[in-house]
């Protein structure tokens, strides 16, 4: 570079230094940022041990209440006072609110909502109706009610005078994510939308708060949407949602008045100051940093100030009635307690010399040149993202699996066999390195294991990611581990988009038509897909199906067959002895026939050629998995459970080639025998048709591919 350049742009940084630290300097310089003031929060609650899931101030001000895993804990907002814990079985606590007069604290968890007396912090009374998680609580301005959302997709008015609830609004499909009370009392604003379904819109709707009436369909969110406020004065909604933006709505026309977009992550709350004047919104999730507290302006739309403010997401936050304390909860296991004024900003003083001598370092850097003396940095976008390190040799060799659901047995033994330093050279290569670990709301036996394989998968150095597209971006293959089937089809849309291949962990679906909707959208984004039980690798059916006895005549397997109401009832538990048939017998069964009591099933299958197949569902006595199967040579035992590894050897080589080793019309034919066996059930035992089912299911499922291929 030129001295006289140099020595140009030297004079030219010091008299802007002068200039910013005499308070002359009201210009802003091409290429400056404006000046933000650092904030700092007043007193960091925690590290608690778990996520801080909720937050809540009390109407006082003067305490601070946050919401983990089983407990409850009441802070001083000052730095003076003791803490408070309160244990109870709540699984996570996912929102808290005051009575309007703060003699109650209400606390929603799984599947119940406790009140506790805000002065002893003993518990009062449980709120026990919803079948899944409370994602949201809301108190009418009398006190005398209150509207409690859910993930079993239902919005319920309770009446706090004697307990009793009834259902306000029940969604078709998505969990409720958010409610709130208007000022008046007389309305609700509700938010709803499905995380695990990124493909689907979310809804924001003002409802009447008596008849549950719609009154406006506001514009929706791309994504789920996460949560609702009103404002002050009655007049606004504003909803946070996946899709990283907060929506600002008109009660009155029901028009869209802000879109605000200065987040880069999924904004997942928002509430107003108490002057209506402007919002405070949180972010974080999907990928690393941005875990934000932004301020911005109603009027204009403006980022008035936005903070780095946790090393995990910012889940909730809440602000005091009197509008001087903001307080947030983070995935980082931390609460922070801002004074607002640290974070509605300062135009002057220190922060702002400190902030503009930054960006005349990053001026400096522009004009200076690069280190190599090449000449100027060119600048980047403000969305670019940095360049990854350039993966090393032994990084290359391994192909990444991303997991997509932590709440079955599976994950962690699949993770085990795959991950171990010593693996076997048939599985050697492939390597599990993040999950997304969603369980299913209403099921309790799936939600309550997440955290404990959580801890698990991280002793296993496997990353926790929040969000299907963030994994879907760093990984090369997919197990789709959810227990839950319902979820599947939505789960694995991303994977499909981005020609992943995808195991699918039975049961394939919650229906028939899922699953046929899943193989039509595997071909139409031309991506593998497989499942299948690991009763069906184990060395018995193997053989059979290999002709150890010669051709198969007939078969009859047994397995336990424990049910679960969400879902057909073969497909939580028979399917492993159905999957065992089918191995044998191969495809072509043309009817199904169904006995069934309490404690047993017997479903008897009839073949095109006249073989005759059963299975035997256990729910009483002693249980196992096996069958006999008898062939032209010989009858024999179809064999034990082997374990998982015969399974993931048959993944591992999927992954290797994208050739499936079940093929969509053997998958597609045993869940349409359960699902058959069900209807025969219904009918009395009277026989029903394979195609029957089939011919609804494709009608189905056309429907569901074409909408699913018109979204965004």
């Amino acid at each position: 570079m030129p001295v006289l350049r140099r020595s140009f742009i030297v004079t030219l940084l010091a008299t802007s230094f002068f200039l910013l630290v005499s308070g002359f300097a009201t210009a802003q310089l091409p290429g400056l940022t404006p000046a933000k003031a650092v904030a700092e929060p007043q007193a960091t609650l925690g590290p608690f041990d778990e996520w801080v899931a909720s937050v809540a101030i009390s109407p006082d001000g003067k305490q601070v209440v946050t919401g983990t895993y089983d407990e409850i804990q009441i802070s001083p907002s000052g730095s003076s006072g003791s803490s408070h814990v309160v244990k109870h079985k709540l699984g996570r606590v996912r929102c808290l609110a005051f009575s309007p007069g703060g003699a109650r604290l209400f606390a929603g968890g799984f599947r119940k909502i406790v009140v506790l007396d805000a002065k002893s912090w003993s518990v009062e009374q449980e709120l026990n109706e919803h079948r899944a998680y409370v994602t949201a609580i809301s108190i009418s301005p009398d006190g005398k009610s209150l509207a409690s959302a859910s993930e079993d997709a239902t919005l319920r008015l309770w009446n706090l005078q004697n307990g009793q609830s009834k259902v306000l609004r029940q969604e078709k499909e998505d969990p409720i994510t958010g409610v709130a009370f208007s000022p008046d009392g007389k309305q609700l604003a509700v938010a709803s939308g499905d995380d695990t379904r990124p493909t689907r819109p979310g809804h924001v709707r003002l409802l009447d708060a008596t008849s549950g009436d719609v009154v406006h369909e506001f514009e929706k969110h791309d994504r789920a949407t996460t949560g609702v406020a009103f404002s002050p004065d009655g007049k606004l909604v504003a909803s946070t949602g996946l899709d990283e933006r907060v929506k600002l709505h008109s009660v009155e026309s029901g028009k869209l008045l802000q879109d605000y977009d200065g987040h880069s992550r999924p904004t997942n709350r928002a509430v107003f100051l108490p002057s209506g004047t402007h919002i405070v919104s949180v972010s974080g999730g999907r990928a690393v940093g941005k875990n934000e507290i932004h301020v911005w302006e109603v009027k204009t739309g403006e980022t008035v100030n936005s903070v780095d403010a946790h090393k995990g997401p910012v889940f909730d936050v809440a602000v005091s009635r009197d509008g001087k304390l903001i307080a947030s909860a983070s995935r980082d296991g931390t609460s922070k307690v801002w004074q607002s004024s640290a974070l509605t900003g300062d135009s002057g003083g220190t922060n702002a010399v400190v902030a503009g001598v930054s960006n005349l370092a990053a001026l400096a850097t522009s004009l200076l040149g690069n280190a190599d003396g090449k000449g100027p940095a060119e600048p980047k976008a403000a969305g670019d993202k940095a360049e990854p390190a350039e993966a090393t040799a032994a990084d290359k060799k391994i192909v990444r699996i991303g997991m997509i659901g932590l709440d079955t047995s599976h994950c962690i033994a699949f993770t085990k066999l795959l991950n171990d330093p010593k693996a076997t050279a048939d599985v050697a290569g492939f390597r599990v390195v993040a999950v997304y670990p969603k369980g299913s709301p209403d099921i309790e036996s799936s939600t309550s294991r997440v955290p404990g394989y959580i801890e698990q998968m991280k002793t296993l150095d496997v990353k926790i990611v929040n969000d299907l597209d963030e994994l879907v971006g760093q990984v090369d293959a997919i197990l789709l581990e959810t227990n839950d089937g319902r979820p599947h089809l939505e789960q694995i849309i991303p994977a499909l988009k981005a020609g992943l291949p995808v195991f699918v962990d039975k049961p394939i679906a919650g229906s028939v038509t899922d699953a046929v909707a899943m193989f039509e959208l595997g071909r139409h984004f031309k991506t593998p897909l497989f499942c299948s039980s690991s009763l069906r690798f184990s060395e018995g059916p193997q053989a059979l199906r290999a002709g150890s006895i010669g051709k198969i005549l007939g078969c009859s397997t047994y397995s336990p067959c424990s049910l679960e109401k969400t879902h057909p009832d073969l497909f939580w538990y028979g399917i492993h002895g159905v999957e065992m048939l089918f191995t044998v017998m191969g495809t072509g069964c043309e009817s199904v026939t169904r006995a069934s009591s309490k404690d047993f099933e017997l479903v008897t299958g009839t073949w095109s050629d006249g073989r005759i197949g059963t299975f035997r569902g256990i729910r009483s006595g002693k249980s196992g998995y096996g069958g006999t199967a008898f062939g032209e040579k010989g009858i024999a035992p179809v064999g034990k459970y082997d374990g998982y590894k015969p399974l993931v050897v048959e993944i591992v080589k999927f992954f290797k080639t994208r050739k499936v080793p079940v093929t969509e019309e053997e998958t597609l034919e045993i869940y349409a025998f359960m699902e058959a066996s069900d209807e025969s059930k219904r009918q009395g035992g009277a026989p029903v048709t394979l195609e029957s089912v089939m011919k609804n299911a494709r009608a189905e499922a056309a429907r569901k591919v074409k909408e699913i291929l018109a979204r965004k």
